[in-house]
């Protein structure tokens, strides 16, 4: 019996919050983007202008998109353990921290267990960008009540004659939401950002770059087509002004929910 052999080039788990498919079907629905010569915007071009757009939004709002396992070196102050326990603040949103060590230069200085590492995430499904320690009583090293505990954290780490140590904690945490889990609000964002750079060079594409108007005359009957094209103006200017509006009222509700606010030791 004959049969046919289908060979497809295809892509997963490739970290995107929309792909090119959605992003034409939901943002440029009705945006023919195709060139002279009959040939296509391609999807590797679309999924370009999504790569990009997610950069773009993680860094406005220090947060990451995709799961995934962070570094990151935090300073030892002195007044955070005055009467109570400490508190870390991260750069990005702690899933679950996996490991926090004191270490002076090269050399480790203390380890704490896994279990004393607390974080939490609200009714939104959302991690703060901190951390705390507490004692809960299981692990290594835990011995007697809480304030034989709290005091050997003081000793362990033996720098209550400075005020401040540079980079002193090497801490490793969970950050990121997964494709599953990313809320509508930065999808929409993401998506809105990413049509710009498509819309813009779909414009062009109208009649030509720069070029408000074509008329054509043949015996006496002639055909004229204009659009809002212009040398300073894409054709489609009208969406594009509504998407950067609509990204600037959006961004400005939730930057306090994804950005939040540091804290400092005074």
């Amino acid at each position: 019996m004959p049969q046919v052999v289908y060979k497809l080039k295809y892509r997963k788990n490739e970290g995107l919050v929309i792909s090119p498919s959605e992003l034409l079907n939901i943002y440029l629905y009705g945006v023919n983007v195709i060139a002279g010569d009959g040939s296509e915007f391609s999807t590797e071009n679309v999924r370009y202008y999504i790569v990009q757009a997610q950069k773009e939004i993680e860094g406005y709002l220090n947060i990451k998109l995709n799961k995934q396992l962070y570094n990151e070196r935090l300073s030892y102050y002195h007044r955070d353990y005055y009467n109570g326990f400490p508190y870390f603040q991260t750069k990005y949103p702690a899933n679950t921290v996996y490991t926090l060590i004191g270490m002076l230069g090269r050399a480790e200085q203390i380890i704490y267990p896994r279990e004393w590492l607390r974080t939490h995430v609200d009714s939104d499904g959302d991690y703060p960008k901190h951390f705390t320690l507490v004692p809960t009583g299981t692990g290594r090293g835990t011995t007697g009540n809480a304030d034989v505990i709290l005091t050997g954290i003081m000793r362990d780490v033996g720098l209550r004659s400075f005020g401040q140590v540079p980079s002193y904690w090497d801490a490793q945490y969970e950050t990121g939401y997964g494709s599953s889990n990313i809320p509508y609000d930065i999808t929409n964002i993401v998506g809105k950002l990413a049509s710009i750079g498509v819309l813009n060079i779909a414009g062009d594409l109208i009649l030509g770059a720069g070029i408000a108007s074509f008329s054509l005359s043949i015996d006496g009957l002639s055909q004229s087509t204009s659009t809002t094209s212009s040398a300073t103006n894409s054709g489609y200017g009208a969406r594009i002004v509504q998407y950067q509006k609509e990204i600037k009222d959006t961004l400005t509700r939730i930057k306090l929910k994804y950005k939040g606010f540091n804290l400092v030791a005074m």
